[in-house]
């Protein structure tokens, strides 16, 4: 499966993105060829490399003369200027009438109205209205037009079957927008993002834009980067500069294969959640951690930390399935002193393993048997272990050695 990957370590707009997919290999005539479909005129597209802080990086410009008074339209990333008087805005069914009228593939008209919808039900949010009575100001100009259906274009033309997106970062500071004044990141944009992973910069200036948060949450699954084998990579550049490189990278490759039947790894995505406590009795933990299990979680564990005066604390931590993360968070809150857990999503990769029951000299034994690239592994479980050393009223290190022993010596030999 063809796969693109965004590394959103300084933000991302529509141009960014644009220019990196053209980076990455993407021809531009070929992206204006599809983009020229649009019931719509004026507008030029124009690459050129820059360098950033060292990196070689294409910057991609949206040119529309008239509809914007300088090729800021584009400055994402700390100087978003807009001057729009007089111009028509277009509203949600303004613009899917644009894109109907487009003919394009299927498959690229259906990834802009996703964006272009998501983005109207943002807004909406924001000014306390319908999606359709939404008038877009900069995201409803041809610049931005460009963008986000160009997106959708470039992606099909590579072949992407599926998208992946590194968390993102967001500035600080004021931004400027035909609303006037207001904070970094956009109102628009943080509703965009409000299911995506986010972190804090002290920097100001605006990373994401509400073009870029569009077009990668209505697209792209956002978690840590999938086994790939990278075929290109390419660098979109931002304008502002920043003591760092801004700029946007995107890989494209392709997964990797799945290992041989033999102790072949398989990958699923799971939720972690985690809980910072340092007044809670020691002696809860293990009811708690009982509780959890009980309640989905596959898997849980604590950390001793330092918190914050001194203190020192437990992280208390667990996996669960993404349908159980809910109802795991839940006992986390009603069980613990904590008043607050954090999540977020994890790709988890398991070996194949199964339950079986051996005879041993001391009973039947639970083992839990492991498929790995090295071979196979045997485990008695802990608990049927420690049952018979107390019946046999033996140490439990003996019983393990003997029925470690027993159980290998059972399994290769069957």
């Amino acid at each position: 499966m063809r796969i693109a990957y965004f590394d959103c370590f300084s933000g991302a707009s529509g141009n960014m993105i644009l220019g990196a997919l053209c980076d990455a290999g993407l021809p531009l005539d070929a992206l204006e060829r599809e983009l020229r479909k649009l019931p719509v005129s004026g507008f030029s597209l124009r690459q050129t490399r820059v360098d950033k802080r060292g990196l070689s990086a294409l910057h991609l410009y949206v040119e529309v003369p008239g509809e914007d008074g300088r090729l800021a339209a584009h400055q994402a990333h700390g100087e978003r200027h807009h001057h729009h008087e007089g111009l028509a805005h277009r509203t949600l069914s303004d613009i899917l009438a644009i894109l109907r009228a487009a003919h394009l593939p299927a498959e690229i008209e259906a990834a802009a109205e996703k964006i272009y919808r998501r983005l109207a039900a943002a807004e909406a949010r924001v000014h306390g209205k319908t999606p359709d009575e939404i008038a877009f100001h900069e995201v409803g100009q041809i610049d931005a037009m460009v963008d986000i259906t160009g997106a959708a274009i470039a992606l099909h033309l590579l072949g992407v079957d599926k998208v992946y997106c590194s968390a993102l970062p967001c500035g600080t500071g004021r931004i400027t927008s035909a609303h006037g004044e207001g904070p970094s990141p956009a109102p628009a944009t943080m509703e965009l993002l409000r299911d995506a992973p986010t972190y804090a910069l002290d920097v100001n200036g605006e990373f994401v834009t509400p073009t870029g948060a569009a077009i990668l949450s209505s697209i792209a699954s956002f978690e840590s980067r999938p086994p790939m084998t990278v075929r290109a990579i390419g660098y979109g550049a931002g304008t502002s500069d920043f003591p760092f490189p801004n700029v946007l990278r995107v890989m494209l490759g392709d997964t990797l294969p799945a290992s041989p039947a033999d102790g072949a790894s398989s990958a699923e995505h799971v939720v972690q959640l985690e809980t910072n406590i340092d007044d809670m009795n020691p002696q809860l933990y293990e009811h708690v951690s009982q509780r959890l299990v009980s309640s989905g979680a596959l898997d849980v564990w604590t950390q001793a930390v330092m918190m914050k005066k001194g203190r020192p604390g437990i992280v208390l931590a667990c996996l669960a399935p993404r349908e159980r993360a809910t109802a795991v968070a839940a006992v986390m809150l009603a069980e613990t002193t904590s008043i607050g857990v954090r999540e977020w999503e994890v790709r988890r990769t398991t070996l194949p393993r199964r339950m079986a029951t051996i005879e041993t000299t001391f009973g039947p034994v639970q083992v839990k048997i492991v498929e790995g690239p090295g071979g196979r592994r045997v485990r008695p479980e802990y608990e049927d272990l420690r049952r018979i050393a107390d019946r046999a009223g033996k140490t439990l290190a003996e019983v393990m050695t003997r029925v470690e022993r027993e159980v290998a010596e059972s399994v290769d030999g069957g």
